[in-house]
């Protein structure tokens, strides 16, 4: 018997039990950070990431076909051989433009319509800003294909035509010749015999060189036609990729921007609703606040307040003038500052000494015992 068998097994079993509650933690984790309700901008953070990496990547299908579109209408505009070097530039920064005053407007008609509710004049100008980066890019991309597949050249297989030419010069040179014999003697075999024949042969190449010729440029039509008709097969093929491109690149980069922009509007949110918690918790200054007869001002409420600390009884006129002023600060829903309360009894403001204490005066405390109990209390009060 293996006398370390039973601790391999108790270890084993630790182990085991470890590895359980190990998982069972990370389980636990993991479901209470998949399933625990967190804030918008946690939630869709790498959403946000994706949708930036998206809209640039589309962007810049946009910029390229848009600034295709550019260079092909310059070099309409400027037909020389020189014309594509202002050509390229000038495409390349209307490109540029469209793309910048295109993410502007979005962002400002965003702003209005998250923030504000409204649609306005911004948002027209954005639609019509993308309207016009849809066309451009769309065009762009339907003419760029014939950039890659260029028209071919006609060319004409001229070999044949181009050797009975020369054959035809070397017969006329000897017609020439044997014409320059005749005119200084006479020979009867030269001038009935070997000129007739040289002008027969001659005519005879002159034939098969326009034959060779004619069929030469036949075949050349041919070869032209065939190879135009499978550019174009190309082009158009090319056309509809580049075009729905063009199409997939425009409308990923709008979801894309759409969702980055309400993504920063709910940060910008949830920044403010931050701060506004933050200010609340924040003492409040104290509002100077007049009654409706002018009779009571802050300088009462002061008086009153100065009197309750040192329990010191004030006046009837301030009691009912602070009274009133009390009721107007809570009627115009002013905040008390710190350390201040209503008085219980006649609702004015005061400073409180200690945190049991609920009357501003002595006064007010015994005349709110006396009404609750209906019982009188005879007690001298210092007049101050």
């Amino acid at each position: 018997m293996n006398p370390f068998e039973r601790k391999f097994t108790e270890f084993a079993q630790t182990l085991g039990a470890k590895n359980a509650q190990g998982h069972a933690e990370h389980v636990a984790a993991k479901s209470s950070d998949t399933f625990r309700d967190k804030p918008f901008t946690e939630e869709f953070a790498t959403v946000y990431k994706i949708s930036l990496w998206g809209a640039s990547a589309a962007q810049v299908v946009t910029f390229a076909t848009t600034a295709g579109l550019g260079v092909f209408a310059l070099e309409h505009v400027v037909p020389l051989w020189w014309g594509i070097y202002i050509a390229v530039p000038l495409g390349i920064l209307f490109a540029f433009g469209v793309e910048k005053i295109k993410k502007s407007t979005l962002a400002i008609a965003a702003k209005h319509f998250l923030k504000y509710k409204t649609f306005g004049f911004v948002g027209i100008v954005a639609a019509l800003v993308m309207c016009i980066s849809i066309a451009a890019a769309l065009y762009g991309a339907k003419e760029m294909p014939g950039v890659f597949y260029p028209i071919p050249a006609r060319t004409v297989d001229a070999a044949n035509a181009g050797q009975l030419s020369a054959d035809i010069e070397r017969v006329q040179s000897d017609i020439d010749r044997i014409q320059g014999n005749l005119k200084s003697s006479k020979n009867w075999v030269a001038e009935n015999r070997t000129l007739p024949k040289l002008q027969k042969q001659r005519a005879d190449m002159v034939a098969m060189r326009d034959g060779a010729t004619k069929d030469a440029n036949g075949r050349s039509d041919t070869d032209h036609t065939e190879a135009l008709a499978a550019r174009n097969e190309k082009v158009d093929k090319m056309q509809v990729y580049s075009v729905s491109a063009a199409i997939i690149a425009e409308l990923i980069f709008l979801f894309c921007t759409g969702f980055i922009l309400y993504y920063l509007f709910r940060a910008f949110a949830e920044k403010e609703q931050e701060a506004k918690g933050e200010s609340d918790e924040l003492p409040k200054a104290q509002t100077a606040t007049f009654s409706r007869n002018g009779a009571a001002t802050v300088h009462n409420l002061r008086a009153a307040a100065g009197n309750a600390t040192q329990n010191v009884p004030a006046p009837a006129h301030v009691h009912a003038d602070a009274k009133r002023a009390t009721q107007n600060v809570v009627h115009d829903k002013t905040i008390l500052t710190d350390g201040q309360r209503l008085c219980v009894h006649c609702e004015a403001v005061y400073t409180y000494g200690h945190r049991r204490q609920k009357f501003c005066t002595e006064k007010c405390r015994i005349e709110s015992w006396q009404e609750k109990n209906g019982k009188q209390i005879r007690h001298r009060i210092n007049a101050s």
